[in-house]
């Protein structure tokens, strides 16, 4: 016990200098120059309980600009500990001290994908690493801002390839492909520029390969366990050339791979052009040489999002049943929900031809339901003032025709 806090008096003893310089300053480590002076005075052991004691008393700083001072430090320390050859645990000393101060810069510094890719390759050890992905899947739920959001894509992507250069364990790469996935839900929700239906037309050279031609590009999220969908239609044959779940958004980009060993496998990517809604992307795969297109939105569900809810609407307001149309089609959707944020729909014609099962959101701060049929097709409506009153207008698009209509309904009294 004596000795316990004998060890305790000497590492705050060794603390003191720094503390005291800390009192004039906004951060830690005024003089960084004088502390590394001082320390290069000392022995390997004192050194060694220099290092431990700077990270207990600074593991749970969040401001950036002292985690910036105390990561510079880190580095000096673990410098000053490599030259003088010190045993190994200060060197694991000095070492946990500057991982510490790594981690905590990613968490609590300014959203910068580049920059928190760049950290995280600095972070020594899968655990760490882990580490830093769950903090910001655990974050994701207080974000809104669409950049940041891309920004944290950008972090999901790298993070995910250095975690597989390093050997981690399968669970820290699948841990940044969910942190990837979940944003992409969430960036669909917020701004789904994206989600729509395009024209597209391949390169003279891309059709020379002598593969099937597509000609639209249908994305929607799909409201289910495949998250964003992206398919390639020949519309002429009513045929899906290539189908993909679960894509990705990394800023102004779209991407998917499919994986098979019993198909052709292939990825995609295209680069959209938010304010004009041309696209130019490309098709790779085991079979042919790169297959390019481009080409221009035909319609995205931004539209439906856009304009003013008439009032405060909340679950009530979507929930019974609605008389209308969809692509001219007369006949009733009747919403339900059967599980906190998740909405079911029928609809059926008025002469029993046609039934539709839907299931999907309902964004009450737009005043917009997004209801998808098995992938095939999009439904999605917001609540606005018509010529009659309140009215829920929007369009549907399908992934197997290529065609978008316009649909509207009324809530019945």
């Amino acid at each position: 016990m004596f000795s316990s806090i004998l060890r305790a008096l000497f590492v705050l003893s060794l603390m003191a200098p720094m503390t005291s310089m800390a009192s004039y300053c906004n951060v830690p480590a005024c003089d960084i120059a004088t502390e590394m002076s001082r320390l290069e005075t000392l022995n390997s052991d004192k050194r060694g309980e220099y290092a431990l004691g700077l990270k207990a008393k600074y593991k749970d700083v969040s401001d950036a600009a002292a985690l910036e001072n105390l990561y510079t430090f880190a580095i000096e320390v673990k410098a000053l500990v490599e030259a003088k050859k010190d045993d190994d645990w200060v060197l694991r000393a000095a070492n946990d001290f500057l991982n510490t101060m790594v981690l905590n810069l990613a968490k609590f510094s300014a959203v910068d994908g580049d920059n928190l890719v760049a950290l995280y390759r600095k972070l020594e050890g899968q655990i760490s690493r882990y580490a830093l992905i769950t903090h910001w899947q655990s974050e994701l739920k207080n974000i809104e801002n669409v950049k940041t959001l891309e920004a944290l894509v950008v972090f999901g992507a790298g993070a995910r390839t250095r975690s597989i250069e390093a050997n981690d364990e399968d669970w820290v790469a699948r841990a940044a492909t969910a942190l990837i996935t979940e944003i992409t839900v969430k960036l669909t929700n917020l701004d789904p520029a994206h989600e729509g239906l395009y024209d597209v037309a391949m390169t003279e050279a891309s059709l020379a390969l002598g593969t099937l031609a597509f000609d639209k590009v249908a994305v929607l999220d799909s409201s289910s366990n495949k998250n964003l969908v992206v398919v390639f239609i020949n519309s002429k044959l009513r045929v899906t050339v290539y189908s993909y779940s679960n894509a990705e958004i990394k800023g102004n980009e779209v991407s998917g791979v499919f994986m098979s060993s019993g198909d052709i496998s292939n990825k995609f990517s295209f680069v959209l052009d938010r304010a004009s809604g041309s696209i130019q992307g490309s098709i790779e795969s085991t079979k042919n040489d790169t297959i390019e297109f481009a080409g221009t939105q035909m319609f995205s569900t931004r539209t439906v999002f856009a304009g003013s809810v008439p009032r405060s609407v909340g679950t009530a307001d979507v929930l019974g049943t609605m008389k209308g149309s969809i692509a001219g089609i007369q006949g009733k959707l009747a919403v339900k929900t059967f599980m906190p944020g998740v909405y079911s729909a029928t609809f059926t014609s008025d002469n029993g031809s046609v039934v539709l099962s839907f299931q999907g959101k309902f964004f009450p701060k737009n005043g917009v339901l997004s209801l998808t049929s098995s992938d095939k097709i999009k439904l999605v409506l917001s609540l606005r003032e018509g010529v009659n009153g309140e009215e829920w207008m929007g369009t549907s698009f399908s992934t197997i025709t290529g065609t978008f209509a316009q649909a509207s309904f009324q809530t019945l009294k």
